[in-house]
């Protein structure tokens, strides 16, 4: 089912039912960043998607709050969202994943990589967006999880 189209620009909404019939690609367990603002990026699309529900708090949170953080500085809001799409892209077809979330060891794999591109500022900033990103539409396990990855990641320096 196609939900909207712009320009060539094409959104699909896959419901969860029709998951047995799509074979996802597992992973090749190797991602890399080549600039701290798609490592924020990916960090971003971890939390988002840990709970399995992209939710318009967090969408809303993402483009009000995220965009506006240093790191996407002098970035316009299509080159944030084409920057949101690639990263996403990278992540689902490079770490394995159910076509909704990164396994433990893909979110693992991001957060390493991240860590050799964040400097120490960057981390700081990277752990207070994931805990209000997952705050923006409650709080749950999994994102708790995930936070707590995050947060010893970037403290392994």
């Amino acid at each position: 089912m196609i939900d909207f189209a712009y320009k060539k620009t094409i959104i699909v909404t896959i419901t969860k039912d029709a998951l047995p019939h799509i074979n996802f690609r597992r992973g090749k367990m190797d991602i890399q960043f080549t600039r701290p603002a798609e490592a924020m990026a990916a960090i971003t699309w971890v939390v988002c998607t840990a709970d399995s529900i992209g939710s318009i708090e967090e969408h809303s949170f993402i483009h009000q709050k995220v965009r506006k953080m240093e790191i996407f500085k002098g970035m316009s809001q299509t080159e944030f969202s084409s920057l949101l799409g690639s990263t996403r892209t990278k992540l689902f077809c490079n770490l394995p994943n159910d076509g909704f979330c990164l396994a433990q060891p893909g979110v693992q794999k991001v957060i390493e990589s991240a860590n050799l591109i964040f400097d120490s500022t960057q981390k700081d900033q990277a752990i207070s967006m994931v805990i209000d990103l997952a705050k923006s539409d409650k709080l749950v396990e999994s994102e708790e999880v995930v936070i707590d990855l995050i947060r010893s990641g970037f403290a392994a320096d």
